[in-house]
């Protein structure tokens, strides 16, 4: 019985686009929304990752270049798109590290409860050259070449763990270069 009910129903909708369109206003009111935000692990040659303080982070204010993610927007996209407008730099972003939930309800923490993404990203060639006028940006104080492992300033949960799984990617990364290059 209950069966036939579903199959009935979902016939209906497959049928009549007026219930479609209700049925996509319903989802809209109902389904929670949720922000997504999108962080890069920028490595250097030395293997030291990028570190920014920021204006508009008072609890932590020094981090990992990225932003808000935009609608019909990738995290990914969002990683690039971020790092160009905060640094004027070129990025390539190499692989997805870390997808969890960050921040907190508490009003403590200006980040709220949202998804956070962090990529391994490498600059692009010329873009290393460009990062000293990075600093003229709006929303960056200092910008910081940082050795993973000696990192001195309190990051979110998720940066440190991006930062480690990064120094990983990075470690990885270049075995493989100096594999390519022996044989």
């Amino acid at each position: 019985m209950i069966m036939r009910l579903k199959r009935q129903l979902a016939g209906w909708l497959q049928r009549f686009p007026p219930l479609r369109w209700l049925l996509a206003v319903g989802v809209r009111l109902v389904v929670p929304r949720h922000y997504v935000g999108a962080v890069g692990a920028i490595f250097n040659d030395a293997g030291q990752v990028l570190l920014l303080e920021h204006v508009f982070r008072p609890y932590f204010p020094w981090g990992l270049p990225g932003g808000w993610v935009e609608r019909d927007e990738s995290p990914a996209e969002a990683v690039r798109r971020e790092i160009e407008e905060e640094l004027g730099l070129a990025v390539e972003i190499k692989q997805l590290l870390l997808c969890e939930l960050q921040g907190s309800g508490s009003l403590k923490y200006t980040v709220p409860r949202s998804l956070g993404f962090v990529y391994y990203c490498r600059l692009n060639g010329e873009s290393q050259s460009l990062l000293a006028q990075a600093q003229h940006s709006r929303e960056i104080l200092s910008i910081e070449w940082v050795d993973p492992v000696a990192i001195t300033y309190p990051l979110t949960p998720l940066e440190y763990k991006g930062v480690a799984l990064g120094r990983q990617a990075f470690e990885l990364e270049q075995t493989n270069i100096e594999k390519v290059i022996r044989d």
